[in-house]
Formats: structure tokens, sequence, C-alpha cells
């Protein structure tokens, strides 16, 4: 099977629902249907199919979605690419991945000459919105085309999605995927997820990421995708009461400001069923509060670029007894169980040994997802498939109850006068003083220790802390040895499109001239 024949039959069940709504227009199943119809054929047409590449650069929209649908179902691979990155790093993306094809927003028009001029393989540039100077609109592009239901068969094990990394260390990789990644991924979502009724999804982050993996898993079951263009916290809130939204990924970061909002209880949010968070783990004290401002809702997910999402999942019903329970408290810290479309999920010393329940070392796993490789770099692919695993790069432990448990990032552990010290660890502590919305540990450099941990803190707006207050918390909780010896704070930190927090921006802050960035 293939990832749009979830589409189709959402299509075929719920003609006359909404598909997508909100920004880019509303479209019901069928209008959307016969869209990606016309785009697979304009596709198929001018050559494009199972091989070549397109990208999407967008705000979140609805003709951004159908766009998807309608290369995919042509048998054209997806590279994903961020509206919040830069104009160079997408040029770097679009041209070490070969991208055939780019359909773009209105809104970014300025860029398409540099994307023509940096990208030798770029033969179309479509505007997804408008009559446009750069380039085609999407209906001249489609003009002339049938509507008809492709029947062309995709092989599920070909190329179906290039995905760039997270690029949180540097330039991101490419990875060369199937279509079992995205198939699987909806698979899992559709597992995972058990709506009251057809679900309202708000699609606030970004649709070529994580966001649109969500969007994809309400296909079948008639969902509604609303699409929001940027992160507007009190527009969140009211589309919820409006819409009577059921269905929400957000990061870490922006549920922490949700929560922070001074009008979080004018509305009525009490269509949610599921607030989902990936990309980082949420704080066990927000879960908390979480909970008593929006109700039983709150799941958490594990996945990654290279081997699919939800690898894990956490659901509401389980956080919700992990909070009413003080003997099950600590799996606030979960991600969850290994869910149904992983083959094999361990713990891996750096031998290569597998690790029983408790055991802290890497996150390893086997699923059909797993991406083929890095586009162009074999010794990476070599170093994350050794020992027949792929080497997720987290370091984590799994419990006896089978709940999963992500300790840290490998490359974000600092040695201290030879001591191995993980920074979240520390940033679950600060992160549960009320005055912190959140915070990020990193190592700098110190004369005698090598590497001394710091922590950088974000207060939340109209609240107070002092830096011997949050160490002092430190202190009591983990003893001296993990305790910052410095606190600095900020007014932000540095993110990724994704919303990740860039730690090697922070590093960079107090390593720089030294000509490596570890003690």
């Amino acid at each position: 099977m293939h990832v749009t024949d979830s589409f189709y039959l959402g299509a075929r069940h719920y003609p006359e629902r909404l598909a997508f709504a909100g920004e880019g227009g509303n479209f019901t199943y069928d209008a959307a249907r016969l869209l990606a119809n016309r785009i697979a054929h304009a596709a198929r047409a001018k050559g494009l199919g199972i091989g070549n590449r397109f990208a999407v650069l967008s705000p979140n929209c609805g003709p951004a979605m159908i766009v998807q649908i309608g290369c995919l179902r042509a048998g054209m691979a997806w590279c994903n690419l961020n509206l919040r990155n830069t104009l160079e790093g997408n040029v770097d993306i679009l041209s070490r991945g070969r991208v055939d094809a780019l359909f773009y927003h209105s809104s970014v028009s300025e860029q398409i000459p540099h994307f023509k001029a940096g990208v030798q393989s770029l033969a179309h540039a479509v505007c997804l919105d408008a009559e446009d100077a750069n380039g085609p609109s999407l209906a001249q592009w489609c003009d002339g085309q049938p509507d008809s239901n492709p029947d062309w068969e995709i092989p599920a094990d070909a190329f179906g999605l290039q995905g760039a990394t997270g690029g949180t260390t540097g330039q991101p990789k490419l990875t060369q995927s199937d279509n079992h990644w995205l198939f699987m991924s909806n698979l899992g979502w559709a597992v995972c997820l058990h709506p009251k009724a057809p679900p309202v999804n708000l699609a606030v982050a970004p649709i070529t990421h994580a966001g649109g993996m969500i969007a994809m898993a309400q296909w079948a079951m008639g969902g509604t995708s609303v699409m929001m263009a940027q992160v507007d916290l009190e527009a969140i809130l009211k589309t919820i009461q409006e819409r009577r939204v059921t269905t929400m990924f957000l990061p870490p970061t922006v549920i922490y400001m949700l929560l922070a909002h001074p009008k979080l209880k004018d509305y009525d949010t009490s269509s949610l069923e599921y607030l989902i968070s990936a990309a980082a783990p949420l704080a066990p004290e927000k879960i908390v509060e979480a909970i008593g401002s929006l109700g039983p809702v709150i799941c958490q997910a594990f996945g990654q670029t290279e081997a699919g999402f939800p690898l894990t999942f956490m659901s509401t019903a389980e956080t919700a007894e992990a909070v009413a329970d003080p003997a099950k408290r600590h799996r606030l810290l979960s991600c969850g169980r290994q869910t149904p479309v992983v083959e094999a999920m361990e713990v891996m010393d750096e031998e290569g040994r597998i690790l029983g329940p408790d055991e802290v070392g890497e996150i390893v796993l086997r699923a059909p997802s797993i991406m083929k490789e890095y586009l162009d770099d074999p010794q990476a692919t070599a170093e994350i498939k050794k020992f027949g695993w792929l080497h997720t790069g987290d370091i984590g432990y799994r419990d006896r109850d089978g709940y999963w448990y992500i300790t840290d990032r490998k490359r974000d552990m600092i040695v201290s006068g030879g001591f191995n010290i993980f920074p979240f660890e520390i940033e679950s502590v600060l992160m549960a003083h009320p005055a912190v919305q959140d915070c990020a540990v990193v190592g700098v450099p110190d004369e005698k220790w090598g590497e001394a941990v710091k922590a950088v803190v974000l207060l939340t707006p109209g609240r107070e802390a002092s830096a011997q207050e949050l160490a002092e918390l430190c202190r009591e909780k983990l003893g001296g040895m993990k305790t910052p010896k410095s606190i600095d704070f900020w007014e932000d930190l540095p993110r990724s499109p994704v919303g990740k927090v860039l730690k090697r921006e922070i590093r960079k802050a107090f390593w720089e001239g030294r000509g490596r960035s570890v003690g």
C-alpha cells in the first residue's frame, strides 16, 4: 500500500466532508481529490514520477498539502523543506538533494530566482496560490489535465522520502527512504489515536515535518485539518473553540507558551482529545499543569527522520494515570512504549551488546520504515547502521514494564572532571520551577574540569527567579556535581525551524575562538 491510499479511502467514504480548512481555503475531500489527481497527471505528463523529487516551500495551507498528495500519487519522493530555514540552507538542501520540482507560496516569490540559479536540477517552480512572475500558478501547471483517479502502481520499496535531518549539529544530512516510511508512520498514528468522532486537527506545526504526519493520519477517518500559517497563541485558542478541534501537535516550547497565556481560561478547549508533543521531552511539571488546565489530553511520541514516527507512544490515558498515581509518576519522563510499526527496539552499549531493562545505553531499533542511507555519505550511513541496528543517537533505557526513557542525546553529554553528565536530568529539575518557561544545559570551558555545567534559562513572563535560587534547587535534587556552576538568563533561546533548542548555538557563545567545543 501507499500513503495516499488512506486519503483516497477518506475521499471515498466522506466526499463532502472538509479535508482542509483555514489558511488556503476550504476543500472537501472530493475537491481535494480532483485537484490532487490533476497534479499527479501533470507531473507524469512532464516526465516526473518514481525517482524524481519534489519539495514544498509554504506556510501551512490546504493547497500545500494537496500538492503533497498529488506528487506522491505520481510516485515522486517528497523532500521536506522548512519555511523557517535560511535561504542559503534551503538552496543547499534542494541542490544536494537534486530536487526536480518546487511548489512555493507567493510569500516567498522573491526567493525563487535564487533557487533557479543555485539548484541545477530544478526544472519546475510552481506558485501554489497566485499568478506569479517567477513561475506558473498551480492552475496553469495543471491546465488541461484529467481529474480521474490515477491507477499507476507505486512499489512500496520505491524511493518515497528524502528527509532533511534536524541539523542541530550543523549541515543537515539527507535521508533516503522508501514508501514504507510514510505509510508506516500513517499507520502508526492511526493505531495510536482513537478519536470519538471524525477528528478535527489544528495544523500549527509545519506540515513539512511531523505536523504533516499527524494530518495524514486523519485521512482514513475523514478528518479535517485546519491550517494555521504561523504560531499565534490566542488564535490557537480561538480556533480550538470555534472549530471544536480534537487533535493538535505542538513542540514543547509552544505548549509551555500556551500554558502561560493569560487568556487560556477564557476559551472553551473541551473538544480537545489529543495534544501531541514530540521533538523534545515535556517537563513532568508542565504535563501536570497541562492536564490541570486542558484535561487528560497530553500524549507524547518519539520519532526520527532516519527511522519513522511514531516509534514510541505514551497515550493520554497512560499520561493521566501517571499524574494521578504517585507510584507511576516517574512515567511522566517516558516517551511511551514501542509502537506496532517497530520490529525491535533495544538498548546497546559501545561494543554492540544488547542491554537489559533499566540499563542505560544508546537506543537502537529495527523497523520497515528505516532509511536506506544518507545521500552521498556512506561513512555516516555505516556508522548509524553498525552492528545491524539503526542507532538513534539517543541515550536512554527501557523499564520492566516496557516504557522507554530518553535521558539525553549522545552528542549533548557533558564530560566534567572525567564524569559523564547528561543535561536532560538537570533541565528537568530546572523546569520544575514555576518561573522557568524553558532552559538548556550545556558544557562550557573550565580550566580545572575541562567542562563545567552551565544553564541558560528563559523565564516565564511575569515570574522571577535568581541564579542562586535555581542552583540551590538543583543541589537539593541532584547533588553538587550536577548543579550548574553558572546560570544565565536569556530573553530567548535559539531554535531550529521545528522548534528544537539549538545547543550548538548556545555552546558557540562560550567556546568561540577555542577551535573545539569540548573540554
